[in-house]
Formats: C-alpha cells, structure tokens, sequence
C-alpha cells in the first residue's frame, strides 16, 4: 500500500489515529464547502454549520470527537470519528443530550465495523433514533470527491488523498476489541501450527528433484514465516503470513513469494502467472505473490500434501509457459 505523508506522519510520530483523522475532518469541513454539502445531504438536513471544533468538553457528557456550531453558538453536529475503538461510557446516548432538538449524531468508521457498531448502539439506546448515522469513512470520502468534482479543487483532491491514505491504513492495520472467540486458546493453537507447518513442508520440498535449499534459510518476521529456495528458474519463498491472511481478497495463511533465481523481482513473471490462475495471484511493487488456498475439513497431513502440489503445480506450469513462449520468440 502506498503511503501518504499524513498516513507515514501518523505511523511514526503519533500513537492515536482516530485524533489525527478527526482533526482532519473538522479541517476539511471549515475550509471547503464541497464536505459540508455531502454532510448535508447524509445527515437530510437543510444546512449544516461552517464552523467545526475538536474535542469540545462538555461538563458531564465527555468530550466529542468533531462537534459543528450553529450560529447562535450550540452543538448542531457531532462527529465521532472510529476505528477500532469500543464505544465510551458516554456514546451515544449523552452526546445526543448536548445536539439541539434538531440536531444530528454522525459516526465515521471502516466499512467492516458499521454493521457491529450499529447493533453496539442499537444495545444503548434501544429503538432507531432517528437523530444517529453511521457512515464509513470510506463512503464519505468518495462522496466528497464527487462533490468536488463540480467545481474542481485541487488543494482538495491532495487532502482527499492524504486523509483517504491514512483511513485505509487504519482499515488494514488498526486492531480490533477483542471479542471472547479472539481469546480462545484455538486461535494461538491454529496460528502456531501453520507457521510451523512451512518447515514440515520445507522437509517434503527438499524430496523433489528440482529444488534447490543450498545455503537458503528458513526466516522469520513478526507475523510470518518462511523458507527460501530455488526451483526451476525461480527464487521462491513459501512462507505464513498472518497479515495477507485477512489483508487480501485471497483469504489464506499460506503464500509464495516467486522472484527469478536470483531472487530479484520480475514483473514478467507476473504476467505469465496471472494467466494461470488471476485469482490468486498479486503484483505488489514487482513482487509476484501467489496466495495457496486451503480447504475447511483438511487435517495436518492433507494440508502439507496440498501446499507442497500447489508449490509443485504453479511452478511447474510457470516454467511450462514462460518456456514456451521464449521458445516461439
């Protein structure tokens, strides 16, 4: 994923994203007219306010995220801007004591979490209330774009970028509340295993004539682990990824990286693998990754079994159509 500065300032500089995306909207919603027109038309209100402040304390009922005054000075809006954070104490039902009679509740939060923060919600304050919107940051920032696009704005646009970057890191990375399944001992049972089951399939890889293990280790990082070698014209590198496991369309722990055999990128061999079987196959900067699906019901032994066919297959049909063409050329 390609980094923004804002997303790479964040990571680095600042402990607490959803402040900085908050601080972000509230910028976006007092210089530009084209998010408070989006905001107008979710919210079904005639007008919102031009002026937004962050993290306003209130004397009771804690301090909201984002909160839009009308004229007269009282809270029209409130934005609260998540992530992955749980609800506080307060949210929603005190936040909706501090709106005005008309005014209306926003919640800005990844695609993957409204369904769960709405039945959260739905707990606190009992029947809809018609005055809460949960929207992902997502949506709202591509109905922004939309918007923009009536009357372009550059100086937009790069904000639009900036904050949609760090929104998707946050997607990808930000860690969930953990649930009671989270802490089932299954979880770190079945995680351990895989990542030690690279090394019995390293054991079964070495049996095939055309891998080559010669002064080739077995490495590991945080949230992987792998083996290297050379099969064919390829640099290879079967490993476990806890991260492209649930990053990536293909959801699988098991992944090989395929480079040629001097373990340097190759686009081309993208190209050739893409044919073979698009689904699962990914260009990342000219790293070629190939996800390995896994089936449910598959024991220990079948599971190597399969991992080590798949190796087998995808690289031997590789070599297969990339000598090929050389051959026609």
């Amino acid at each position: 994923m390609q980094e923004s500065l804002l997303s790479h300032i964040a990571s680095h500089f600042i402990s607490e994203y959803e402040n900085v995306a908050n601080s972000s909207m509230a910028y976006l919603l007092n210089q530009y007219s084209a998010p408070r027109n989006v905001l107008k038309n979710i919210l079904e209100v005639e007008s919102v306010p031009s002026y937004f402040v962050t993290e306003l304390s209130t004397i009771s009922n804690g301090r909201p995220d984002v909160t839009g005054l009308d004229a007269n000075g009282e809270k029209q809006i409130i934005i609260e801007g998540k992530f992955w954070a749980n609800l506080t104490e307060n949210q929603p039902v005190n936040y909706l004591k501090e709106l005005v009679e008309n005014g209306r509740l926003l919640f800005l939060v990844p695609d993957k979490r409204k369904s769960s923060l709405y039945m959260e919600i739905q707990k606190r304050v009992g029947d809809k209330d018609e005055k809460i919107y949960i929207v992902s940051w997502n949506h709202f920032l591509d109905l922004v774009e939309v918007e923009n696009s009536k009357d372009h704005n550059p100086a937009l646009i790069s904000d639009l970028v900036q904050l949609k970057q760090l929104c998707l890191k946050m997607d990808e990375e930000g860690m969930p509340p953990l649930s009671q399944s989270d802490l089932d001992p299954m979880n770190g049972r079945i995680a351990y295993q895989f990542a030690s089951l690279i090394n019995e399939c390293k054991l079964v890889l070495r049996e095939w004539d055309k891998t080559d293990f010669t002064k080739l280790q077995t490495s590991a990082s945080t949230g992987w682990n792998g083996v290297y070698f050379r099969v064919f014209d390829f640099g290879c590198k079967l490993y476990f990824s806890s991260y492209r496991w649930y990053t990536s369309q293909t959801a699988t722990p098991i992944w090989i990286e395929i480079l040629d055999r001097d373990f340097n990128k190759s686009s081309k061999i993208y190209h050739f693998l893409n044919r073979i079987d698009a689904d699962n196959a990914y260009l990342e900067k000219e790293t070629v990754l190939y996800g390995i699906m896994l089936k449910a019901g598959m024991d220990k032994t079948q599971i190597i079994d399969h991992i080590v066919d798949s190796v087998k297959n995808i690289l031997s049909q590789l070599q297969h159509d990339m000598k090929h063409i050389n051959g026609l050329q």
